[in-house]
């Protein structure tokens, strides 16, 4: 089961925050793993939409510990610019199985 974590950030901020994956409350080793992020408006909107942010390795999506299941998320300007809320979700593929590690809502605070 995913866990849910709710995060609050200020508009124009870095827009960054750092999380750990987990599996049967043990940390998850990413190190056979891609992980990917997906932000948008509200649950009901499809991770393929136009008003969605795809969140990759590279670009958006750090591994900062692999063996400890760290990452970071670089949430985009488009996301920071003002005050609003966003549903996010952390998705973690091993094996050609991809799952929901992490979702949550980001609320934008105005500065």
């Amino acid at each position: 089961m995913p866990d849910a974590i709710n995060i609050t950030l200020t508009e124009d901020d870095d827009g960054a925050a750092t999380f750990s994956i987990t599996s049967d409350g043990s940390l998850f080793d990413l190190s056979s793993a891609t992980v990917f992020a997906i932000v948008k408006p509200t649950q009901h909107v499809e991770d393929d939409d136009d008003t969605a942010h795809l969140l990759e390795q590279g670009d958006g999506v750090t591994v900062v510990d692999a063996g400890e299941g760290t990452v970071r998320l670089d949430f985009p300007d488009a996301v920071m610019g003002s005050p609003s809320t966003w549903f996010y979700k952390i998705r973690v593929t091993v094996a050609s199985k991809t799952r929901t590690a992490i979702w949550g809502w980001l609320t934008i605070s105005d500065a």
